[in-house]
């Protein structure tokens, strides 16, 4: 303990004399360290470790399975399932809205859940406070709800007197019966409110709207639950045939995890690629720079050698000199990884499942001790093994400063040179892949005058407006009073908005091109719309005419409007208009006529393929609405627009205020985010590879100064000699940057997932890449070239 204690204090003197060694090793290792340890936490928080709930392995999500769709329930679906089953020993359905709490100051919107008695017990939930639904909650029109513990914390205070309480949800009083005893993890995430929910007998098979989870009894798999389900859909389909008549739709069974944090699993991997490759680079130029010191320290070593330092001894001497570098690095590296956590719980909570689990506890310190260790392993055993290896030749350097190191040693630093490179060129090839994929985002057009619709979103209570009549007067009065509006040119309402919010998705059967009997229908995003819609979003007529106001009247034949995309997908060169179908699966419908054809708009995200769109006239039944106004200047109408919803009702709560601009810019948010990571990633790649072949070729000059000279003494030309010290680096950086362009093609897949637009194989990027690899590495190279070329023979042949 004696001597480890000396090389404490010897290997601190020894640092401190090196400032500018030790701040790049730890600076460098300790971003790496930080950013991995950041992206192994959130992925073992959300992909790694179990599900919040009892028993996670038992649970799983059940779906319709439509070939290559995954999709809910129908009530037929869940009523057949929940009563023939033998698989499950829970099973439970619910549906997710928005609801509007009244009674405050203000009225307010937040997320409400519709669930079946059995939801909680399904998931393993207990009450903190009062109870939870129960069989005798399975009746229509409960007016009971639980709230879930952050909702109660936050509206009552954590107050256990709320229990009992009547709260107003759209207008009708609902009874707190009971608060959920924690939050309810990734399947209830962000839930305010949970309501008992009771479906009637339905009329036909769809529509499907309901999310089904279940629990597997003990000692039955999932293979034997699929089984099950498929032989109740065999006996249900010949039932409900006259309205679905997809034959090859079934049940399926999924693992209830992965259906919880499944799609940002690729995204994740794909991150903690990019900051694994970045630590491995700051490893590699930390192996390099101590390789170098090793040379430069070559006759303390042996002197040490020489009064009896044993190779062990040595090789201890040199390990507390890394573990003191690495200790360093991974405090850097922790609060590097503390901040980072923070920023990714108040900017993630949109795209990462299970954010409010994702801390800086245990989990997370043994995994920065894990990559801590394996880097200080990587960054001492080779430094450690060359600089023994010196000091055991017992032979004392000239100490001149032409002496070089062995050939050995050189190929040690061009390999580790060459693997930054390997490493950089796949992470800067991603970085632009992505890069690209953002810039082909932002060129889709959305369809609709983007810079001049601002639009929110409105739900109409119950209570106030109990049936038609009184909701058709309301959006009659809401439309005279938002018309005159200073700027207004337009108002209109439609239950979708562009460019990622659509109101249902419907399928319909054609009558010119009928879909054969057993198989699955085409479906398309339906969009309900008021007359003046068209007109309010900027979209022109190109065909036919449009909605008018006899088409909203009761009674009135089934006209719709579509878009190019739908023209094109089911009638390519020929005439649309007055084509007819029917729609929803219904064989005994009244049939819906095309009267006209617009523009082409984007309602499913501006990544997704063109379906086409169907424009029907909104019922005036529909509560929920989004509200479009055309102005020159949409932003300056926000606030007279929320003073107009105050005036028209105190209690209507008026969310999602944008301009559809903002909604465009919003739906690139994720794309945006992995471009700015994976480029700082990328960029700190190429830093870190330019700084270590710099490194590398610098000491080239410094070893070979005295050869460089006598050179140039016996009339060597000064730019050969810059050539020449050129040459020698970009022989390691095409070596590398060549293996580096083998690798993409093996990570193609893993990148290919988040890619739009462009092949994660694009030749151009292929070839741009290593083409800048290569310029910026020439640049690095011509400062060591430009000292070699201008060496003084006659100082270096003094000094010899």
């Amino acid at each position: 303990m004696s001597g480890l204690w000396n090389d404490v204090v010897h290997s601190l003197r020894s640092l401190r004399r090196s400032p500018g060694l030790a701040a790049t090793i730890v600076l460098t290792v300790g971003l790496g360290l930080g950013a991995t340890t950041t992206m192994v936490t959130v992925i073992d928080a959300v992909v790694l470790r179990p599900l919040p709930y009892a028993d996670q392995d038992a649970l799983v999500w059940v779906y319709s399975d439509r070939p290559p769709w995954k999709s809910p329930f129908s009530v037929a679906d869940y009523r057949a399932v929940d009563e023939q089953q033998t698989s499950f020993s829970h099973l439970a359905g619910y549906q997710i809205s928005t609801v509007t709490l009244t009674g405050g100051a203000t009225a307010s919107r937040v997320t409400n859940r519709n669930v079946t008695w059995a939801y909680f017990s399904t998931l393993g939930l207990v009450p903190a406070h009062g109870r939870l639904f129960d069989k005798s909650d399975d009746m229509p029109n409960q007016k009971i709800v639980v709230l879930s513990q952050g909702f109660w914390v936050s509206e009552f205070g954590g107050d256990p007197a709320a229990v009992g309480r009547v709260i107003p949800i759209d207008g009708v009083g609902h009874t707190i019966v009971g608060v959920v005893a924690r939050d309810v993890g990734p399947i209830g995430r962000g839930v305010a409110v949970f309501r008992p929910v009771h479906w009637n007998p339905p009329p036909r098979k769809g529509p499907f709207f309901i999310r089904v989870i279940a629990r597997l009894r003990p000692g039955v798999t999932q293979a034997t639950a699929l089984e099950e389900l498929r032989a109740i859909n065999r006996r249900m389909f010949p039932i409900w045939q006259s309205s679905y008549q997809d034959a090859d739709a079934s049940f399926g069974v999924d693992d209830l995890k992965m259906r919880a944090v499944g799609p940002v699993t690729s995204t994740l991997v794909f991150v903690l690629a990019a900051v694994g490759c970045v630590l491995l680079i700051a490893c590699v130029n930390a192996v390099n720079l101590l390789l170098a010191r090793a040379m430069r320290r070559a006759r303390e070593l042996t002197i040490r050698a020489a009064l009896g330092a044993s190779r062990r001894r040595l090789l201890q001497y040199l390990a507390v000199e890394t573990a003191l570098l690495t200790l360093v690095s991974a405090a850097v590296g922790l609060a590097i990884a503390a901040g980072a956590i923070q920023l990714i719980a108040a900017y993630g909570a949109n795209y990462i499942p299970r954010i409010d689990e994702i801390r800086l506890g245990g989990r997370a310190l043994t995994w920065l001790s894990l990559l801590s260790g394996a880097s200080g392993v990587l960054i001492g055993i080779v430094p450690a093994i060359h600089s023994a290896r010196l000091a055991s030749h017992r032979q004392l350097p000239s100490g001149g400063r032409t002496a070089t190191d062995s050939p050995a040693a050189r190929r040690v630093r061009r390999i580790l040179v060459g693997a930054e490179f390997a490493i950089a060129t796949p992470l800067l090839v991603a970085s632009v892949l992505v890069l690209t994929t953002l810039d082909r985002l932002r060129e889709v057009p959305v369809g609709v005058d983007t810079s001049k619709i601002l639009t929110a979103s409105i739900s109409v209570p119950q209570g106030p407006y109990p049936d038609a009549a009184s909701l058709r007067a309301f959006w009659s009065r809401t439309t005279e009073r938002l018309s005159v509006l200073p700027g207004a040119e337009a108002v209109s309402f439609a239950d979708s908005r562009p460019p990622a919010e659509v109101g249902q998705e419907n399928n319909f059967n054609l009558e010119d091109h009928p879909t054969p009997e057993g198989k699955i229908q085409p479906t398309s995003p339906w969009v309900g719309v008021t007359p003046d819609y068209f007109k309010t979003v900027g979209l022109p007529l190109q065909e036919g005419r449009l909605l008018n106001t006899a088409d909203f009247a009761e009674g009135a034949a089934d006209a719709v409007v579509v878009d190019r995309a739908w023209a094109e997908r089911f009638f390519p060169r020929e005439r649309v208009l007055g084509r007819r179908f029917l729609n929803g699966g219904c064989t005994t419908c009244p049939w819906t006529t095309v009267v006209g054809v617009v523009g082409t708009v984007k309602y499913l995200g501006v990544d997704a393929p063109d379906q086409g769109t169907v424009y029907w006239p909104i019922s005036d039944g529909d509560r929920n609405r989004f509200i479009l106004i055309r102005s020159d200047r949409p932003s300056a109408l926000a606030a007279p627009l929320r003073q107009a919803l105050r005036e028209l009702d105190p209690n209507l709560a008026l969310t999602g205020v944008f301009t559809v601009d903002d909604l465009v810019t919003n739906s690139l948010a994720t794309p945006r985010y992995l471009t700015v990571l994976v480029g700082a990633f990328g960029a700190a790649a190429l830093a870190l590879s330019l700084v270590g072949i710099y490194g590398v070729m610098t000491y080239f000059v410094q070893q070979h100064r005295r050869d460089i000279g006598i050179r140039l003494a016996l009339g060597g030309d000064p730019s050969h000699v810059g050539r020449l010290v050129i040459g020698q680096g970009l022989a390691v950086v095409a070596i590398g940057v060549a293996l580096g362009l083998g690798t993409t093609f093996f990570t193609s897949k893993i990148i290919s997932s988040v890619l739009f637009g462009v092949s994660p194989t694009d030749p151009l990027t292929l070839v741009a890449v290593p083409g800048v690899l290569i310029a910026v590495a020439i640049v690095a190279c011509a400062l060591p070239a430009r000292r070699a070329s201008m060496v003084d023979p006659a100082e270096v042949l003094r000094d010899s």
